[in-house]
Formats: C-alpha cells, structure tokens, sequence
C-alpha cells in the first residue's frame, strides 16, 4: 500500500518485516523504487528476487527509460530476452515492455538501436502480436526520431485505431523529417476526426512552422492554443515561437516575444535565439542575448 503512494521509507519498513515476501509483494517494491528515481536499486533488487515474472523485468526497464537510461534499459531487456532458465523460465514482453524499449531505442544516439528497433518490429510480426495504439505509437516515434520516415508512416497507416498519442507521433515524425507541409496537413486532418490537440500537438505543428518559416501559421496555431482550445503555452511553446521568428530573420520581433513572456526564458529560448543572431550577423543583440544566456549557464558556459 505504501509503496502505492510513493512512501518509500514506510514500504521499505513493511518489506523487511516479510519474511517469505511474493513475487507481488517484489513487484511492489520494484516499482516503488523506480517511480522513485532509484533505479539502480531496483536492478539489484531484481537481480536478487528468487522468482521474476514479467512485471517484475518491465518495472525496472521502464524506470530506466523513464530516467533516461536508455542504454540500461536496452541491455535489461536483452537480458529478459535471453534468459530461459528452470527458476525464471522464458519471459514474453507486454504492451508497456515494449512501449518501454522502443522508446529508449528511439532516445538512444547509439550504432545498432535502428538495429534492435527493427528487431523488435519484426518480432512482434513473427508472433503475431496485437500492434496496440501505444505499441503502434512507439513504433511510429521510433522510426521517426531514427530517421526511417517511410516505416513510421507505414505503421501509422496500418493502424486501425489511432489516439491523440498516434498523432501526436505522425505529426512529429513529419515535421523532423521535412514534411512540414504533410505534417501541418495531417494536424488538419486530426482535427476534421473530431480529436482535440493537446500541448504535445502543439509543440510538433510550431516546430513544422518553423523549419518551414511559416511565421503568419505558426502565431495563428500559437494564438488559437489559448483561444480555441484553452491550453495554457509552457515554455517548449514559446521556444518553437522564438525560433520561428528568429529563423525568419525576425530578429528583433523575437526579442520583443521573449520580453513579453509570463516568466523568464530558460536557455534554449535564448539559445535559439542567439544561433539566429549568429547566421543573421546581428552582433549588438547577439551579445546582449549572450550575457542574458551566461548569467543563466555561469558553469557550463565557462567551461567550468
């Protein structure tokens, strides 16, 4: 129960009182250490559990994807996939085993993760297992960010049911990939089936804008994000806005926008900002964006 609500310490106290705890009782703990951002724990904790089921591997590889280690979380998983054993036996992945996976190949700026994702695609092929929207959506995500475009959109095609998720991934695959036109009109056509965009939506169609320059588009999506669909811009939003302008040459109009933002910009703001400056030749604002950007990033951007 504890370990539910994120009370780690309590949990922990309950598990130790067990003498004999089942697989469950593991589970439960497995998972409280990952949501708490103690993954390397749980990988031992794993590595000690007399029994493992699938639950118990796809905890500790999602709180590794979810922390961002993406390469642990590949090599858990090739280690589920290779161990077949008396006490363990043969472990099959579930839906979240595979979300989880793809999206650290998709994370990972790795030789062999385009590799390991066909793989995996080609396995749930063989096995004829159900493609469902969040394994459909992963695959989609992944073969976008990997620079497979064709792959990404053939799964999407063949998804029979699509959430705000699927996309979400279309949309993004489309817009990182040049298709910024195909992406813009594929946002058109979400919303014709009745699907509301979300802020996720959002970020993808504002990036289109802006490796398109379509700055008149990208302040009507921007503008109708309050108006028409009442969500609320958070910094990622306002980014895609300064870099649009900023890639249109609208150097001073960028600048204005950052000013008149409800909080303070963080470094990727300025930082697209200051790139555009850069190719533009514009050194009195590139150098006030400059010390702006330094009192922010005093260490990294000292070297120290």
């Amino acid at each position: 129960m504890y370990s539910q609500f994120g009370d780690l310490l309590n949990a922990c106290k309950v598990f130790d009182e067990i003498s004999h705890p089942s697989i469950v009782e593991y589970n439960a703990m497995l998972d409280a250490y990952a949501k708490n951002g103690d993954v390397g724990f749980a990988c031992f904790l794993l590595k000690s559990m007399p029994k493992r089921d699938v639950v118990s591997w796809t905890s500790v590889i999602s709180g590794f994807a979810k922390n961002g280690f993406f390469g642990e979380a590949i090599r858990l998983f090739r280690e589920m996939m290779l161990r077949d054993d008396a006490k363990c036996g043969f472990v099959k992945p579930n839906e979240a085993t595979y979300v989880s996976v793809l999206s650290s190949c998709a994370n990972l700026d790795e030789r062999g993760v385009l590799c390991m994702g066909k793989q995996i695609h080609g396995y749930i092929g063989r096995n004829e297992i159900c493609v469902t929207v969040f394994i459909g959506t992963a695959l989609i995500d992944f073969y976008g960010k990997v620079g497979c475009l064709s792959n990404a959109i053939k799964v999407y095609n063949q998804m029979a049911v699509k959430k705000i998720c699927t996309w979400n991934a279309i949309i993004s695959s489309l817009a990182n990939s040049g298709r910024e036109e195909q992406a813009l009109d594929t946002f058109k056509r979400m919303k014709e089936e009745g699907l509301c965009p979300n802020e996720v939506t959002f970020v993808a169609v504002l990036t289109a804008c802006a490796r398109a320059k379509l700055v008149e588009t990208g302040l009507e999506l921007f503008q109708s994000m309050v108006g028409e669909f009442g969500l609320v811009p958070l910094m990622e939003h306002y980014g895609c806005v300064v870099d649009l302008l900023a890639r249109a040459g609208l150097l001073r109009e960028a600048s204005e926008f950052i000013r008149r933002m409800p909080f303070e910009p963080d470094a990727s703001v300025l930082g697209a900002l200051l790139g555009a400056c850069k190719i533009h030749g514009a050194i009195v604002l590139g150098n006030e964006v400059g010390s702006r950007l330094l009192e922010l990033q005093p260490h990294s951007c000292r070297g120290g």
